[in-house]
Parts: C-alpha cells; structure tokens; sequence
C-alpha cells in the first residue's frame, strides 16, 4: 500500500516527491531547445527489485520506468531497457553480460547484493561468497569500461526490521551490509558513480520511517519505494546527461565547423609514438562528427612534450584562447608528477578551467593514460594526480574523461591487449588514441563511436611522391634485401630521378641490436624514405621484449615530431615467404597498424618475389585511382 502520512514523515515525503516531479516539471521543451532524436540508452541491470513488477506494482511504476519518463520530459533524450531477472545474483549477471551488451547501452546501473548475501534455510554460509561477490562487481565494472559503457553501481535497499531471519538466525540487513560494504569499495576503487540505496533507506528508518510501509513484502519495493530509488538515482544520471546534451546542442546551433582544442603534452601532440602524422585531436574530430551527425569539427591540436600545466598556462593565450574554441579539452599530468606538486597542479587546472570558461567555452578535463611503471612515473603517484583531476572536475562542476580508468580496465581484463596500446614506457600508440578519442567523445556528447574504420593517413609517403614528382634526389635508407631494389622501382615511375641509397644491414642481429641501429641511424641521417624490413630470424627473448624492441624500431625510424621523412614497414612475409616460426606475424601487422603507418604485406596466395610487390605497393601510392 502507499505509506501514509503516519508512516513517513512529512519532510522526506515531501524531498522524495520533489525530487522525481523536480524532473517532470523542469520542463516543457521549446522547439529551440528540442531534444536530439539520438538518445542515451541506459539498462538496469539487476534482481527483482530492480525488475520490481509484482502484485501492487505496474512496469510503469518501476523505478526504471520512472527514470526515463522524469529524464524524457527534463529535455534529456534516453531510452531505459530493464533488464533485472528475479532471484539473480552477480555471477548469473556475468553470465548473461553478452546478451546486455548487444543491447548496445550507453549506461548500466548495476544493482545486486541481496540475493548474493542471502543465507537459504537450511543452510550455513551466503549464496555467494563476499568475495566472489566483490570480484564478480569489478568484472562487471571492467567489462562496461573497457567498452566505454559508463556503468553505475548501486547498493540495494535495506530489509524492513520485521522481515523473517535467515538461515541462520540473523536479520538479512546483518549480511546484506557487509556486501553493500564491498560495493561501496568496488566502486571508490574503479572510480565509477554510486548511488547507494541502502543509506538513503537506513537515514530514513533513523528519522523514523517505517520501511515495511516502503515495501510490498519487507523486501521488495511498491510504488512509493520506487518512487524513492528513482529520486536516488536521478541526480547520478541526469548531471552526466545535462552537460553533454548542453554540449551537442552547442554544436549543432553554430553556423561554422565547432572548434575543438585539444591541450596538453606529448600524448596530446603529434608525435613518433603515432606516426608522426595525427594524434587523438584528429581521431576526436572524426569520433565528434560521427556522434553529433550534422556537425562539422575544427580540432586543433596545442599538446607539446614535456609541458606541465604551468607551461600549459604560459601558452594558453596564443596557442588555446586565440582559437576562440567552443570546446577545450585538458590533458595534463605524466610531466606534472615529476615536476609539479599536487597542490600547484590543482591551483593550474582551475586557473586553466577558469581562462577556458570565461571565453565562453566549454571544458573537459581528462586523467592521463596509465603508463608501464618505472622508478621515474610510478603507479602510485600517478594514481594521486589523476585523483586531483577527479576532485576539481565535481568541484567545478567540469565533466571528466577518466582516461586512465578506461585504459587499467583494459589491463585488468588483458594486459597484453593493454601493452598492445602503448608505443612506450608512457606514450599511447595510435590504437591507444583511438581510445582517448573514443572516451573524450564520450565525455563530450555522451555517444559511443568506433573509430575501428579509420585507416593510416593516405599517400603513405608523401615526401617521396613529392619529390618523384618534381624529379628531385631522393635518399633512401633500407634494410636488405629491398636496398638492392628500391632505385629501380623508383626510376620505372620516374625515369631519371637520382636516387641515393644507403644500406641498413640487420642480417644475424637481434631485435634489440636492430632497436640500437635505428636510434643512431635514422635521425641522425634525416633521409626521405626509410623502408624498415625487420627479418623473421630477429631473435627476441620474449614476447615482451619483441613489442617493445619492435615498438622502438618504428619510434626510432620516425621523426620525433610531426613528419620530416617517410617510413614504410614491410613484413617479413615479403622478403621470406616460409612459415612463421615464431608465430609473430600477426603481432608484426597489428603492431604497424597501432602505430598508424602503412604496410607493405604479401598478399593471401600470392608467389610475387619481393621486388614485384614492393613495386606494385608503391604504384598504387603513385596512382591514387589505383588505391
């Protein structure tokens, strides 16, 4: 039944009922700031009191329902889908995840715990144990996070005082707690929100409620307890969906292409570790127009390495401001912890927020990536920075793209899928980039893209064909046994061009001695075009040290910064076409394409001898109709 006035004191009465009509009041939508037809997707996952349809309560009094409607007529364009299941626990959630997933949500709320606690008659021990709860919790938060779902974590409301003991004599809430504990913890440790019910449930049995008047059964709520969860859950979901649907509409009100700057250090600028070509600002402006479809984006890259947000500050006027951005993102951190303390670095961050939003932009903080740990950048001290980025964000009011949760969900689930990301000790490759730029887009318009269409930058070599075309000498450094060949191909496209050749020997070294000769060879030399063929008999110790060394060898035979030479990689499959020992052929292509440059491979069947496809390789670059 509805409590009565006798059973719930009239100021919580009142702030439950304010806080849900807050929302279906707050507006009627003028045709100027009408919703986006795009919509947020958020799924409720959970147990029965999450499905909460029973004798007493409708599917229109869930609290699922009641969210959507209150989020719909506030002007923020969702859809919910529950999806809680009676009886569940954790580790039947995580089994049935794959069935949520393909659901494609934006938002999860995770609700469960009183099934997990609960002890049967007849029994000794929980249906689950505290810590397979608390484990089954993080895989569930990790899964969502590493596929920039944003999952919300929820404690389950408290049993009434007069429900009937469990199996062992004890009142439900005596175990229950302990697992609303563990959740509390899972959530502070992975950094995502919290809406804790259970609290807000014992804050309002201290005040004198009745919570057997907030439920059909002791347990599970009726309308009003619904009522109660919705007004709970609102303000989680509704500050995150407020800035980016203020941000999409910006967007699409402005006549010219938006004007994104991206701020930062070396992982924000173009640099070796990315091919030094583009970095996430150019992902992001891609990620941006695919999710605010209509839009065209301007995104300029200021991140320059080494800086601190105290360089980032000396710099802002000519290199931020003078862009007249709409939206600003901030990267600062990996240069800060080594440089500048906590203290300062929250001093710059608002400083920075405060210059940003004063010319009328917006601004979107974000933590660095997490990084390979060394004596230098260790975890720990990372982690308190990225923690003060956190801090100022809900200060501020700022949202934050938790880059560096996003990426240790990555390594909590695989960590050699996150080394694959890393192009260094610290530096994100491209396919790395395409990870920040996803989270930032997430962070901005809160859509989810994928970026897994974007190919490596075409022509491949540019300078090159520049210089082909102009017939102009053109330096070559080359790994054998393309050194012998590489003059000829060249001349058939230009007959005449003088092409100087140098030999970069590899025969008999190993990965790592070949790391050593490209740091002292290719910047040193500064050629045109650097074909790096790395043979297949190039002894690594390990997996580790072959992406590492592999890694280095790329970084090495790249320009520091933006573009100066070309450099093209050419598997091994091209010059020895025999089988792949060491199984390392497939690492090899998903290496130099995380790296965003070109590769020259051997086709599936072909007998080609290496020169036919390197030459035909560089056609289709000489011929763009051809590509």
């Amino acid at each position: 039944m509805t409590p009565t006035g006798s059973s719930v004191p009239r100021s919580i009465l009142a702030t439950v009922l304010a806080a849900v009509t807050l929302f279906a009041t707050s507006g009627t939508v003028s045709g100027e700031d009408r919703p986006l037809p795009q919509t947020t997707h958020i799924v409720t996952l959970g147990d029965s009191i999450t499905n909460g349809e029973r004798r007493g309560v409708t599917a229109e009094q869930t609290f699922a329902s009641l969210i959507e409607s209150s989020l719909l007529v506030a002007g923020r364009p969702v859809r919910v889908t529950n999806v809680g299941i009676g009886g569940e626990r954790t580790d039947q959630a995580l089994a049935r995840l794959g069935k949520v997933l393909a659901l494609k949500p934006d938002v999860v709320t995770i609700m469960y715990g009183t099934n997990d606690s609960y002890v049967d008659q007849g029994q000794t021990a929980s249906r689950l144990s505290l810590d397979r709860y608390r484990d089954n919790l993080v895989q569930l938060v990790t899964e969502l996070l590493r596929r920039d779902i944003r999952p919300v974590l929820m404690t389950e409301p408290r049993w009434a005082d007069d429900v009937k003991p469990n199996g062992v004599g004890e009142h439900p809430n005596v175990r229950l707690e302990k697992y609303v504990k563990a959740c509390r913890e899972v959530a502070a440790l992975w950094h995502v929100t919290l809406v804790d019910h259970f609290s807000r449930w014992s804050e309002a049995k201290t005040d004198g409620v009745t919570l057997r008047g907030w439920t059909t059964d002791g347990c599970h709520p009726n309308p009003f307890g619904h009522r109660v969860l919705a007004a709970t859950m609102l303000p989680a979901l509704e500050t995150p969906l407020a800035h980016s649907t203020r941000i999409r509409e910006r967007m699409l009100r402005v006549d010219r292409p938006v004007r994104v700057v991206c701020f930062g250090d070396s992982v924000t600028g173009v640099y070796y570790h990315t091919g030094s070509r583009r970095a996430y600002t150019a992902m992001l402006g891609l990620a941006l127009e695919a999710a605010v479809p209509g839009t065209r984006v301007r995104a300029i890259n200021a991140g320059i390495s080494g800086h601190t947000t105290a360089d980032g500050l000396s710099r802002i006027d000519k290199d931020v401001l003078a862009h007249k951005p709409d939206i600003v993102t901030v990267m600062f951190g990996l240069n800060d912890m080594v440089r500048v303390s906590p203290a300062d670095y929250r001093k710059n961050l608002i400083t920075i927020v405060g210059r940003c939003r004063k010319i009328g932009a917006e601004v979107v903080l974000a933590t660095p990536n997490n990084v390979i740990d060394t004596p230098r950048r260790p975890t720990d001290r990372l982690v308190e920075y990225c923690d003060v980025v956190r801090s100022v964000g809900r200060e501020l009011e700022v949202p934050v793209c938790d880059c560096f949760r996003g990426y240790d969900a990555i390594r909590h689930h695989d960590r050699r899928d996150w080394r694959l990301l890393m192009s260094d000790q610290i530096h994100p490759n491209m396919d790395g980039h395409r990870r920040i730029a996803r989270q930032l887009a997430r962070a901005i318009t809160g859509r989810r893209v994928s970026l897994a269409d974007v190919h490596p930058v075409e022509p491949a070599i540019p300078r090159t064909l520049s210089l082909l075309k102009a017939g102009r000498p053109i330096r070559v450094l080359a790994m054998p046994p393309f050194d012998s060949s590489i003059a000829g191909v060249l001349q058939k496209l230009k007959p005449g061009v003088e092409v100087e050749v140098t030999r970069w020997p590899v025969g008999g070294q190993s990965l790592k001695k070949i790391e050593q000769e490209a740091a002292k060879r290719v910047r040193s030399m500064k050629p045109d075009l650097v074909l790096v063929a790395v043979p297949r008999n190039a002894e690594a110790a390990s997996e580790e040290e072959f992406i590492n060394a592999f890694s280095w060898i790329m970084n090495h035979s790249l320009s520091f910064s933006y573009q100066q030479w070309d450099c093209v990689m050419i598997h091994p499959s091209v010059g020895d076409p025999g089988g792949d020992e060491a199984g390392r052929d497939k690492l090899v292509r998903r290496l130099v394409r995380a790296q965003d440059l070109q590769l020259v491979d051997r086709p599936v069947g072909s007998r080609a001898d290496s020169v036919k496809i390197l030459e035909d390789w560089i056609r289709r670059q000489w011929m763009p109709e051809s590509r």
